[in-house]
C-alpha cells in the first residue's frame, strides 16, 4: 500500500483544517467532501500531477487557481485569509500571495485552499454520508466541467471511501 493513511489524513489534517477555518454547512460534510477532494485528485500519494502538470498538492490546485483565490477573493476577506495563513510554511506566509508552491510542502495548506476553492463556487456544500452528491458537488465546484473528472462508479467509490474512514 502506498500513499497516507486515509482514517489519519481525515482526523488529524482535514478535519482540524476545516474546524480552524470556520466556513459555515456541516463540518463533518466538509471533512467528507474535502477527504474525497483529495483522494480523487492525487490519490493521497502524489504532490504534483502526473505528466508534470500544472496541479500541485495533495488536492491538485493549479498555481493560477491558487493565485486567483489570493487576489480575487481573500484578499476581500481578511479574517479567513489569516485562518488560511496559519497553514502556510513560514516563509512563505508573510506574502501577500503566497508561493503555490506551499501547496506541496503543506498537506493542511492545499486542503485549506481546497476548502477556499469549494466554498468560493456557488455550488451547494452536499450533506454527509452522500458519496454519489459529493463526488457531483466535487464535479461541478471543485474538477470544474472541463476537468478530467466524471461522477461515475469510479470516483463516487472513492467518495464512499471517505465517508467511511
Amino acid at each position: 500500500m502506498s500513499g497516507l493513511d486515509l482514517s489519519q489524513f481525515k482526523n488529524l489534517i482535514v478535519r482540524p483544517v476545516v474546524v480552524a477555518l470556520g466556513l459555515p454547512g456541516d463540518i463533518e460534510a466538509r471533512t467528507e467532501l474535502h477527504t474525497g477532494i483529495a483522494l480523487v485528485e492525487s490519490g493521497l500519494s502524489h504532490l504534483q500531477q502526473i505528466g508534470n502538470g500544472p496541479a500541485l498538492g495533495v488536492c491538485q490546485m493549479e498555481s493560477a487557481t491558487h493565485d486567483d483565490t489570493w487576489v480575487n477573493f481573500l484578499y476581500y476577506r481578511p479574517d479567513l485569509a489569516s485562518s488560511v495563513r496559519t497553514f502556510i510554511p513560514l516563509r512563505f506566509a508573510q506574502n501577500s500571495v503566497p508561493a503555490s508552491s506551499s501547496l506541496i510542502e503543506s498537506l493542511s495548506y492545499s486542503v485549506a485552499m481546497a476548502a477556499v476553492r469549494f466554498y468560493r463556487t456557488p455550488v451547494a456544500l452536499p450533506a454527509r454520508g452522500l458519496a454519489g452528491a459529493q463526488c457531483a458537488a466535487w464535479k461541478a465546484g471543485y474538477n470544474t466541467q472541463a476537468g478530467a473528472g466524471a461522477v461515475d462508479y469510479m470516483h463516487i467509490a472513492a467518495f464512499q471511501k471517505a465517508i467511511d474512514a
